[in-house]
């Protein structure tokens, strides 16, 4: 187990190197980001990062603007169906709207590498739920490569 005021990324990488999920550091940020999440339609970035109270896993999923509303009045039942996340909007003025979706851990107590890799592997398991979810319900915003199959028509 390692104490709370030990734990820092490095001993993080060593878990994730021990549990063989893919990572790395980029020079703009202090996270690790996860490339298992970043592979997903629509997902922008997915880092986590050591914070003095724990940790933190932050997912940003890019949202189609005609699908703001919808998944504003989906975001109470997202929520409720992903307990493990956190979900909210993240709508500002110069930039695409996303979806942030947050997982976090309290640390106060210590923190043993099995207790972290159960903690990620059931937030990233979460969050490739949820992408799903949205692609299946029209909300993800395609990326520009991605071929493009015939949409089907909603009511609402």
């Amino acid at each position: 187990m390692v104490d709370r005021n030990e734990l820092n990324r490095e001993q993080l990488e060593q878990w994730l190197d021990e549990s063989g999920l893919s990572h790395y550091v980029c020079d703009q940020c202090h996270g690790l980001h996860l490339p298992r999440l970043q592979e997903l339609e629509g997902v922008t970035d997915s880092r986590l990062f050591v914070e003095p109270w724990g940790l933190l896993l932050s997912t940003e999923i890019v949202v189609r603007p005609t699908a703001i509303l919808p998944l504003a009045t989906d975001l109470t039942r997202l929520n409720i169906d992903y307990p493990v996340l956190k979900l909210f909007l993240d709508i500002v003025d110069d930039a695409m709207p996303q979806l942030v979706s947050g997982a976090s851990l309290l640390t106060g107590a210590g923190l043993t590498g099995a207790q972290f890799i159960h903690f990620l592997t059931t937030s990233i398991e979460a969050t490739r739920q949820l992408v799903a979810e949205m692609t299946h319900l029209d909300y993800i915003l395609p990326d520009e490569n991605t071929p493009q199959g015939p949409r089907e028509s909603r009511v609402h």
